[in-house]
Parts: structure tokens; sequence; C-alpha cells
């Protein structure tokens, strides 16, 4: 593939900052296409920025004309959310559907219009994001955000299994204990609290965007050859 139009969702997470940093320098983006939920200014002819709530199905069709004709050869997804406190015995439905709706429908909704253009160049790019705790229970006050990450795995299987054929390759990464907001703001964990979980991992650290974006990099840019596969990024943490 000549030139590439890419697609990144969830472009505020600071987990995309180190790819974002590095595909502005790529001279073979034609263009780059940024999926985000609050305000995210890049000031570059080959950037397009779409503001949208994931969790809004109807908000997702004001935008889906433009990404069928932006001709997508890669899509890297990294938007999610997750709820504090969500364990399965005090279960608030609403929250679940909408960490569903974020995590996993929001999803299915991007690929259902990049997948034809895709299957009409023959070619396509696609790295999705679980969890490392995922295909392992996930955790006691995560259940919907394990159970919506879960299906990122099957989502990966089957779009390898039926679209590999025509050149379309689909990855996910699972990353471990990361150093990033999603455990400081959104989950609300203590310095403390981050410290003993780090030292739970058998490198003896937390991991980072740059480890992460790494292998994204890698599946994304530089694979002709895996498709299908889940990859965790976990220091050895789930073994």
């Amino acid at each position: 593939m000549d030139k590439i139009n890419l697609l990144i969702s969830g472009a505020n997470s600071d987990l995309a900052k180190p790819m974002i940093n590095r595909v502005l320098n790529m001279h073979q983006i034609d263009h780059i296409h940024f999926l985000t939920h609050s305000e995210f200014n890049i000031k570059e002819d080959r950037v397009t920025v779409y503001k949208l709530d994931f969790s809004n199905s109807e908000e997702f069709e004001r935008i889906s004309e433009s990404l069928k004709l932006a001709n997508i050869t890669h899509f890297i997804q990294y938007h999610g959310f997750a709820y504090k406190g969500d364990d399965l015995k005090s279960l608030n439905l609403q929250n679940l559907y909408k960490t569903l709706d974020i995590n996993l429908i929001s999803v299915v909704e991007i690929l259902k219009v990049l997948l034809p253009q895709m299957e009409k160049n023959k070619f396509g790019r696609i790295v999705l994001m679980s969890t490392a705790s995922a295909s392992y229970g996930g955790g006691l006050n995560g259940f919907s955000y394990g159970l919506a990450k879960h299906g990122i795995i099957y989502l990966t299987k089957h779009l390898a299994k039926y679209y590999t054929k025509q050149n379309i390759l689909t990855n996910a990464v699972s990353p471990g204990f990361i150093n990033s907001k999603f455990h400081t703001d959104v989950l609300g964990r203590s310095e403390t609290e981050l410290q003993k979980r780090a030292e739970l991992v058998r490198l003896g650290r937390s991991g980072s965007a740059e480890d992460v974006n790494k292998v994204i990099y890698n599946l994304a840019f530089e694979n002709d050859y895996i498709s299908g596969e889940n990859i965790k990024i976990d220091g050895g943490d789930f073994i």
C-alpha cells in the first residue's frame, strides 16, 4: 500500500500519544482521521478530527458517510471506558450497557463502515485493543469492562477468519498494568496502590505507553503475515 489513510479512535488517550507523534512524521501517510470524545486540536493539512460520543450510535451516523469516503487503509483502536467499582453483584445495568457500547458496539459500528472499502482495495490493517485480564476472568470490580474487552478478542478472531484471505489482517493487543490515566483518572487508584500493583508484575514495573505502541506499530505498519492474534503486553504478569 503506497499511501496510508489512517483512522485512530481514542486519539485523546495518553496511550495513543506516542503513536500520534510517530505517524505525523510518516511520509507514507496521506491522511489521518482521529475519533475523539473530547477536544483535540492538531493543525495539520493531513488531519481530520471527529468529536463524538462513542456510546451514541446516532452520533456515529453523523460521521459514517465521511468515513466511507475516506478510503481508510489502517485502523487503530485506542478508545475505551470503565466504571470504578463495577462488580457483578451490584451491577448497574445502565452502566453495563454504556460500557459495552463504548468498548465493543462502537468498534463494530466503525468496522461495518470500513470493511467494504478494505475489501474493495484487497487491503486492510486493523489493530484492536483488549486487556490482558480479559482471558483470565477480569478484575473483580471491572466486570463490564472485562466482558466488553473479551468481546474484542472474539471480534479479532472473527475478522481474521473471514477477511484475511482478502489481505485484511486483524490483530489485538492486550495491555496489562500500564502506567496511564486509566488507572489514576478513571479507576482512581492512589500512588501507593499503583506501586503495590506494579510490584506484582514479573518484570517488577508497570508498562509504558511506548511499550504498547511498539507492538501496535509493528502490527499496523510492518506486518504482512500475522492475523487473528491477541498479543499480551504485560511484562509476564498474566501467565
